[in-house]
């Protein structure tokens, strides 16, 4: 199932949220050495979010379109747990390459978010519908990413129990 929340529902719900179960939440989450990948053109965006996914304990490579992604990403697709990606990026954007990626046959099915300024319903339901797993709106802080993170990676847990279990 797919969720969306804008930056407003997401603030509030943090606010409702103790901080601290959260963080532990999150982290209880994660595989040890996560690694997560982020793509964007902007180095400026880049870097703000590299920093933000550190704090939360990720560690954390970057692709500047969808094109040099799906390389680093089929040479090495088992080292992530979650991939971010922008629209608007040249060679290939975020759309062309959440739907590139969803047709690999060595994709294994990497939480994927979108994460743009561009975050009208057109785009979110676009996103969606192409196989994103959930979108971000930029801008963005480190609550909002925990909590977008935690959300995407507990549905993924889920579906990894389900499939344990259906076998």
């Amino acid at each position: 199932m797919k969720y969306f929340f804008d930056q407003n529902d997401i603030k509030i719900l943090v606010s409702k949220t103790n901080k601290m179960s959260n963080n532990i939440a999150l982290k209880s989450l994660l595989p040890a050495n996560a690694k997560a990948l982020i793509v964007d053109d902007s180095v400026p965006t880049r870097r703000i979010f590299h920093s933000i996914l550190q704090k939360i304990g990720f560690e954390v490579d970057e692709a500047i379109n969808g094109k040099e992604a799906l390389e680093i990403l089929e040479q090495k697709l088992d080292q992530y747990c979650i991939i971010f990606s922008d629209i608007s990026m040249p060679k290939m954007d975020g759309f062309e390459f959440c739907y590139t990626l969803q047709r690999q046959n060595w994709y294994d099915g990497t939480p994927f978010v979108l994460v743009s300024t561009e975050s009208d319903a057109a785009n979110v339901i676009k996103g969606l519908k192409l196989g994103a797993d959930d979108f971000m709106p930029k801008p963005f802080d480190q609550e909002i990413a925990e909590l977008v993170i935690a959300r995407v990676m507990s549905c993924a847990v889920d579906k990894t129990a389900q499939a344990v279990t259906a076998t």
